[in-house]
C-alpha cells in the first residue's frame, strides 16, 4: 500500500519540485498540496495521510502550534509529521521535536534522503538530519532532567521496555523494532506509551534523549 502523503510550502516551485521528486516513487502518493498552514491543518484532518510535510521556513506562524493542531485533532488519528527544512532554520526545531515531530529532512539534500525519511516515518521510525542529530544530543545534556525523571527512573521500566527504548534510540522504526522483538507494531507502539508515561515525558524525542544521557545508547540513530 503507497504512503498517503500531504505537502505544504510556501513557495509554489518548492511545491512542483517534491511533486516531481514523490511522483517517481511507487509507493507514495502525493493526495493533496497546500501553501496555507490552516488548509494543511484542514486537509490532514479531511484525508488522514500517512505523513504530513512541512515547508519551513514559515513566517508568522507558531510552528508549536502548529504541529499540536495536526496531531490533536480530537480523533486519536495522528499521521507522521516531517519538517522539510533549510540549516539556517534547524534551531527553531527542537519545540516542535519534542510536540511529535518525527522527521526532518534538509532541503539542500539530496531527493533520495527525502523519500528515505517519508518512508522510515510512515513504517513508525524517526530521521533527523545531523545537524539536528547534535542539537538535540547538545539539547540532553545542557537541561536537567526533571525532577521526576532521575536514573533511578529506568529501574521503573520493565526489561521488554527498556529494550523497546534502547532500539528506538538506536533509530530503528517501530516495524523494525516488532520483527527483531517478534511482536506487533501495535505492541511496540503500546511500550513506547508505556515508557514515555513512566518517565513523565511527552514524547519520542524526549525519551530518546533522555536514553542518551543515561547512557542506555552510545551511538549517533541511523539517518543522522
Amino acid at each position: 500500500m503507497a504512503v498517503r502523503l500531504i505537502v505544504h510550502d510556501q513557495q509554489p516551485l518548492t511545491l512542483l519540485g517534491v511533486r516531481a521528486i514523490l511522483e517517481a516513487e511507487r509507493d507514495i502518493e502525493v493526495i493533496r498540496e497546500t501553501r496555507d498552514t490552516h488548509q494543511l491543518v484542514a486537509l490532514s484532518r479531511e484525508h488522514g495521510p500517512d505523513v504530513v510535510l512541512v515547508g519551513l521556513p514559515l513566517p508568522d506562524t507558531d510552528l508549536l502550534d502548529l504541529v499540536r493542531r495536526i496531531l490533536r485533532d480530537g480523533t486519536g488519528y495522528a499521521p507522521g509529521v516531517v519538517m522539510m527544512t533549510t540549516p539556517t532554520h534547524e534551531d527553531s526545531l527542537l519545540d516542535a521535536l519534542r510536540a511529535g515531530v518525527r522527521g526532518v529532512a534538509s532541503k539542500e539534500s539530496p531527493p533520495s534522503e527525502l523519500v528515505r525519511t517519508i518512508r522510515a516515518v510512515a513504517a513508525g521510525g524517526a530521521v533527523l538530519t545531523s545537524t539536528m542529530t547534535r542539537h538535540l544530543l547538545d539539547w540532553a545534556s545542557r537541561v536537567p532532567v526533571a525532577s521526576t525523571v532521575r536514573t533511578s527512573v529506568v529501574d521503573a521500566l520493565s526489561r521488554r521496555e527498556r529494550t523497546v527504548l534502547e532500539l528506538v534510540s538506536s533509530g530503528m522504526s517501530d516495524e523494525e523494532v516488532a520483527a527483531e522483538l517478534h511482536v506487533s507494531t501495535a505492541t511496540v507502539r503500546s511500550h513506547i506509551h508505556h515508557i514515555t508515561s513512566k518517565l513523565g515525558m511527552s514524547g519520542r524525542a524526549q525519551a530518546v534523549a533522555f536514553a542518551y544521557r543515561q547512557g542506555l545508547v552510545v551511538e549517533a540513530p541511523t539517518g543522522a
